[in-house]
């Protein structure tokens, strides 16, 4: 088997591969080899090959440009023999184990040894760092102040938002008993993923597997729930904590609609949120209920502030809002016409980008791009 050439890439330092490149694979054995090149393809990994003693001056050349090496048990000798710079990323793969498996890779510089079939696993999740991107897109968690209040049309708002101006854009659906955010969207009888498929995921998931798996109008990617189930299963938080990571490596944003009431599952999707946005109605009912909102958010999350929707009637000021609650306002809009019926009819609460919702999504994309800045 001959060896293909990657394109380079900066030398990892840690023990986990680098998102973002192509691993090296390294061994005589034809069947091992076979083994790790279906794994590398499953997770959509492009592997480059080093196939056996014979072909061993190619470890050299792509040592340091490729984010994962993984090494056969029976290359480890000539591998050592090349006496190639320590360095992150490296791992030797072994049908056995054992203490003399531990000794070549001490040899080599790898940092753990795997075992096939038993850490197949563990090297799925390693080829598949390699087949993703960074995990770099931001993730906002949207909650209500009351219920009511019009969170879930807002998350799907800021969504499709992001959509039309050109991004790609996951929607979470966070809330069990919410009713589903695909019907928001006219995504319900679109085939592909629903959280009954992944509730059970933990781990690394691949973000292009799952990005061309779940449902998508209007190049906007929605996770939600299955209907008509009687109990809705709950989402366990290293399930959440998986779908955002995956989401953000494949997608330019990531929107989660949370419950009011803080599961563990909405803890984590608060733990990975750049920024939460509380929809709270200019009612003084509405920001006496969003108070105790607010402050249990407070002890998850920093990154805090309001979209303030001016209710008919109403002359509670949004500036008086925010001092009540003590954050800051993000957006303000009013009441739009035909958003109802825009909604019952699969279209989408965002017909108009330039009416109050679409504004009003502006708004909160052009604060999150600022806390971005900020932080870079």
């Amino acid at each position: 088997m001959g060896r293909r050439r990657g394109r380079g890439a900066v030398p990892p330092s840690a023990g986990e591969a680098t998102d973002g490149g192509r691993p090296l694979l390294v061994s005589g054995d034809g069947s091992l080899l076979d083994e790790l090149a279906r794994l590398a393809a499953a997770t959509g990994a492009a592997a480059e090959v080093v196939a056996g003693p014979a072909d061993i001056a190619g470890v050299r050349r792509s040592w340091g440009s490729t984010p994962l090496v993984l090494v056969g048990d029976d290359c480890a000798d000539a591998v050592a023999r090349l006496q190639l710079q320590r360095r992150g990323g490296v791992v030797l793969v072994d049908r056995v184990g054992g203490a003399g498996a531990l000794e070549r890779a001490l040899r080599i510089g790898a940092e753990q040894v795997c075992s096939l079939p038993a850490d197949r696993d563990r090297l799925a999740e390693l080829l598949a760092a390699c087949a993703d991107g960074p995990a770099g897109a931001p993730v906002v968690a949207v909650v209500g102040g009351r219920g009511g209040a019009g969170a879930s049309v807002f998350a799907v708002g800021l969504a499709a938002a992001a959509a039309a101006g050109g991004s790609r854009s996951l929607l979470v659906d966070g809330d069990p008993l919410g009713g589903g955010l695909d019907l928001l969207v006219g995504a319900e009888h679109v085939e592909g993923l629903r959280w009954a498929d992944l509730a059970g995921t933990s781990g690394r998931l691949s973000a292009s597997t799952m990005r061309d798996l779940l449902p998508s109008v209007r190049r906007l990617s929605v996770l939600s729930w299955e209907h008509g189930a009687s109990t809705p299963m709950p989402v366990p938080a290293a399930s959440m904590q998986a779908v955002l990571s995956a989401g953000q490596r494949g997608h330019d944003l990531v929107v989660v609609d949370l419950p009011r009431r803080f599961d563990a599952a909405a803890e984590s999707a608060l733990n990975q949120a750049a920024l939460t946005a509380v929809v709270v109605p200019t009612e003084v009912r509405g920001v006496a209920a969003a108070r105790p909102v607010v402050l249990a958010l407070g002890r998850l999350t920093s990154s805090l502030g309001l979209v303030v929707r001016r209710t008919d009637g109403s002359t509670l000021d949004p500036a008086l809002v925010a001092d009540s609650l003590g954050l800051p306002v993000l957006a303000t809009m009013r009441a739009e016409r035909h958003l109802a019926e825009s909604v019952e009819q699969g279209l989408g609460p965002l017909r108009h980008r330039r009416g109050q919702l679409g504004r009003a999504c502006s708004q909160v994309l052009s604060a999150l791009g600022g806390r971005k800045d900020a932080r870079s």
